[in-house]
């Protein structure tokens, strides 16, 4: 049998909050006509005290990108995910940066 938790008993005693959610993407944006539009950049500063600073062409726009590009940078550095932050997408740090799909017409 689950136990079962008030919400305030549960926010209290766990750190992480929250449900699952799965997006299966098989095909990417699908730009067929124009491949070089399925690419994506990224930009990465590490510093001396062990932080990394994280650039991405990609837009945030509630998906969790932020997040995702944190977490390979963490896992693929081998380092905790505390030392890596983002910056808002910029032309300035990442050029040409990948269209969404979402405003293609």
């Amino acid at each position: 049998m689950v136990p079962v938790f008030s919400k305030s008993e549960f926010n209290r005693t766990h750190k992480w909050k929250g449900g699952i959610s799965l997006i299966p993407t098989k095909f990417g944006l699908s730009f067929a006509t124009a491949v070089h539009l399925n690419q994506a950049g990224a930009l990465m500063h590490i510093y001396k005290d062990g932080s990394v600073l994280l650039a991405r062409g990609g837009t945030e726009m509630g998906k969790g990108l932020h997040t995702k590009m944190c977490q390979i940078a963490a896992q693929e550095l081998n380092c905790l995910l505390d030392a890596i932050f983002t910056s808002e997408t910029s032309s300035n740090t990442v050029a040409n940066t990948s269209p969404k799909k979402t405003c293609i017409s």
